[in-house]
């Protein structure tokens, strides 16, 4: 029978080896983020340290229980290939999901920027004639003054 010292020991390893949601969390996830604070399609589903730790031990003792005499009992492709399916329609469904929100997305965004390129092109014409109508307006004051220039410089109104 063990003594206190340890069983103290023994209950002080699991402390050791947990995990803190911290620590287990994706290196391009920034610290202290949540993951509801970001979008569906950025939130991953994680599974705990202490389920990866049962998996494993489970498979120890089966693989312990093992005769190598024994036969090896036969596995199921068919089961395998289903799975596989079950698995890839799944992925093929987030990912319609996801090309689905992008698609979405894009569209705001084309409707925003066609909005800023359309008030861009009203600005440019109001410039442009604003432009047309101060070139217009000097070359009428240059023409009233060449014509001006035109008469006092005829021959009949110099009397000398």
């Amino acid at each position: 029978m063990p003594d206190a010292k340890g069983d103290e020991t023994l209950e002080a390893k699991p402390a050791e080896n947990a995990h803190t949601a911290e620590e287990t969390r994706a290196p391009s996830i920034p610290k202290g983020s949540t993951e509801e604070a970001r979008p569906p399609s950025a939130q991953h589903a994680q599974q705990t340290p202490e389920v990866d730790n049962l998996e494993s031990s489970d498979i120890e003792e089966e693989e312990s229980d093992v005769d190598p005499a024994d036969e090896i009992e036969a596995f199921d492709w068919d089961e395998l290939h289903e799975r596989y399916h079950r698995a890839i329609g799944t992925a093929t469904e987030q990912e319609q999901e996801l090309l689905h929100e992008f698609a979405q997305l894009m569209d705001f965004f084309k409707v925003w920027a066609d909005a800023g390129a359309n008030q861009e092109s009203d600005r440019t014409f109001l410039r442009l004639r604003t432009r047309m109508t101060y070139v217009q307006n000097s070359e009428q004051k240059l023409e009233k003054t060449r014509q001006h220039c035109k008469v006092l410089m005829q021959p009949s109104l110099c009397m000398i």
